[in-house]
């Protein structure tokens, strides 16, 4: 259902968008006064484009509620970060801002990004003006515009590459950033701040040359991945390019569209879906079919109904052959037969690896993406102390980890030295990191996140020890949990997926593939926490008695005839 569409009203949320033209608006006017802890219903929607939500303490919600008190207002900001790549300074420059500015922790998200949480309204400009100060920028982070692209974050430091996939996502990063001035003038005082430091009075401007008055109909989430290292979780995404790679050279890019992970309890239909390869191009049409793709989305998605508001359903409503020849009529040619690709894998890039250039790597754990310090495992103090003496490039992965680069050689033994003090864990026996720890994944939920249903951060320990202590910690699963089934932390294409369904209450999935090539299907519906533990505990102990020699838990589930899909599951990547 596209903008035009004359039958069915525009959502409520675009009517906003229209009414405050590139993303400014009330919402100026709001920020400006700081005698409200909050923003009213239409600022806090733009708000969203400029890398920021408002939410509150739910833990504290209702008690406030019964005292009469406002709710205990904060703000989430998220950074918008390429591939995942800060320089030493900017990572150093974000961890202190978390500390003046927020809660005293960092969280990397699954899409590479950090985000701050529990950021005071009056916080907001002196946070964002910093990070843009050292070209960190929260612009386009969250909202109705294409997010945060992201790609393997080692490829193009590893021996056997002869190709650059950050080079890729920066220039698609540059072509989807608004172009209206509105986060200037509101963050920066209507400065912009260029590469070599120099900072711009920009002129006030509204106008969108790929966006148009609307953006898109909802969020836009793109990716560019490596069959041999799906590390990003490609099929799962809006728009992806899967490289085409022989003998360690870039052929080309297989065009994947219509992929995402959301879906709403009781809505049948919104489902999760696997993206379909659409065509092949040589590598220097990619900006342009990116941009071809994506504004079919614009242009055809649908404006009226957020919840079905995703490329997926245009896609699956319309089919891969309308999509095919609607993108050959933009472009003035069709795309040639999607390439054939090698197996499918996925690494999260953990521990030590030596660099093309001889240099060195570590990626590091972070549990649940959280950068705090708790107990032995002082990470934010140890990535702070490792970055700060060895001047190590920060690449965050989709993961949640973080991979620290360029180390040299006579610097190795230093953070060597230093992931021991700090309790850092680089491998499966540091710092308690265990094999079903290592492969575990949470979104923040609550008390934080406003879409939340049931707890899922905040839960995981408690979980993957009880399934510990059943002796199941040996075990290599890929394990996703998420508060809700908006599936930020990727649940539906994880071998074993649970999602909050209530306070309390989880479906769960099972039967995803390791590789990200195939949607896990629902076991069972309405499970209580209490008996979590044991239903998936039986479930990794059947498979363990059951399994085929090095037969991964997800095909296992799949052989086993586990579970019924959301939507016709089907498995990608097949090559």
């Amino acid at each position: 259902m596209s903008i035009a569409d004359p039958v069915r009203p525009l959502s409520h949320v675009e009517e906003i968008k229209l009414a405050n033209p590139g993303f400014g608006g009330v919402l100026l006017e709001e920020l400006a006064d700081l005698s409200r802890p909050n923003l009213g219903d239409d600022a806090e929607v733009l708000l969203k484009s400029h890398g920021s939500y408002q939410q509150d303490d739910r833990d504290e919600r209702q008690a406030r509620k019964k005292a009469g008190q406002e709710r205990a207002w904060q703000f989430m900001v998220r950074t918008r970060a390429p591939g995942g790549r800060m320089t030493a300074e900017q990572y150093l420059l974000a961890d202190e801002l978390a500390g003046s500015y927020a809660n005293g922790t960092l969280r990397i998200t699954t899409r590479q990004a950090l985000q701050f949480h529990g950021v005071g309204k009056a916080n907001l400009k002196p946070l964002i003006k910093a990070l843009n100060e050292r070209l960190v920028t929260t612009y386009a982070a969250c909202g109705d515009v294409a997010r945060n692209i992201v790609t393997c974050p080692v490829a193009d430091l590893l021996p056997g590459h002869a190709f650059d996939l950050q080079a890729v996502a920066a220039q698609l990063n540059e072509r989807f950033l608004p172009e209206s001035t509105a986060y200037y003038e509101l963050w920066l005082d209507g400065e912009k701040v260029l590469a070599d430091g120099k900072r711009v009075k920009v002129t006030p401007n509204r106008e969108e040359s790929f966006y148009g008055p609307s953006y898109m109909p909802r969020k836009h989430k793109m990716a560019i991945g490596l069959p041999q290292d799906n590390c990003v979780d490609l099929f799962t995404h809006d728009v992806a390019l899967e490289a085409v790679v022989a003998d360690g050279q870039l052929l080309g890019f297989n065009l994947v569209a219509g992929g995402g992970l959301g879906s709403t309890h009781g809505k049948a239909e919104t489902f999760p879906r696997l993206g379909d390869r659409v065509g092949f191009l040589p590598p220097e049409q990619a900006l342009a079919v990116v941009e071809a793709a994506s504004a079919i989305y614009r242009d055809e998605g649908d404006r009226t109904n957020r919840k079905h508001a995703r490329l997926k359903y245009v896609l699956e409503e319309r089919g891969v052959e309308w999509f095919r020849a609607e993108l050959a009529r933009r472009l003035g040619q069709a795309l040639a037969a999607p390439a054939e690709v090698g197996s499918y894998a996925a690494h999260d890039h953990l521990g030590w690896q030596q660099q093309a250039d001889g240099n060195w790597l570590v990626g590091i754990w972070v549990d649940s993406g959280r950068v705090k310090d708790a107990g032995p495992l002082r990470v934010r103090s140890g990535l702070r102390a490792i970055i700060a003496a060895t001047g190590a490039e920060v690449r965050l992965t989709a993961q949640q980890n973080i991979v620290l680069a360029r180390i040299a050689p006579a610097q190795r033994p230093l953070v060597e030295a230093l992931i021991a003090e700090y309790g850092l864990a680089t491998r499966e026996g540091e710092a308690g990191l265990s094999a079903l720890r290592r492969g575990a994944l949470a979104c923040p939920a609550l008390p934080t996140c406003g879409q939340a249903v049931a707890e899922a951060e905040r839960y995981l320990p408690e979980l993957l020890g009880a399934l510990e202590a059943r002796g199941l910690g040996s075990e290599h699963v890929s394990f996703r949990l998420s508060g809700c089934p908006n599936s930020c932390s990727r649940p539906p294409s994880a071998e074993l997926g649970v999602i909050g369904r209530s306070l309390g209450l989880y479906n769960v999935y099972v039967g995803g593939s390791p590789a990200g090539t195939r949607l896990a299907r629902l076991y069972r519906a309405g499970v209580r926490s209490s008996e979590l533990p044991g239903l998936l505990g039986e479930l990794l102990e059947r498979w363990r008695a059951e399994r085929e020699p090095g037969e991964p838990f997800g095909d296992w589930a799949t052989r086993a005839g586990l579970g019924e899909g959301w939507h016709a599951p089907k498995t990608r990547g097949e090559g």
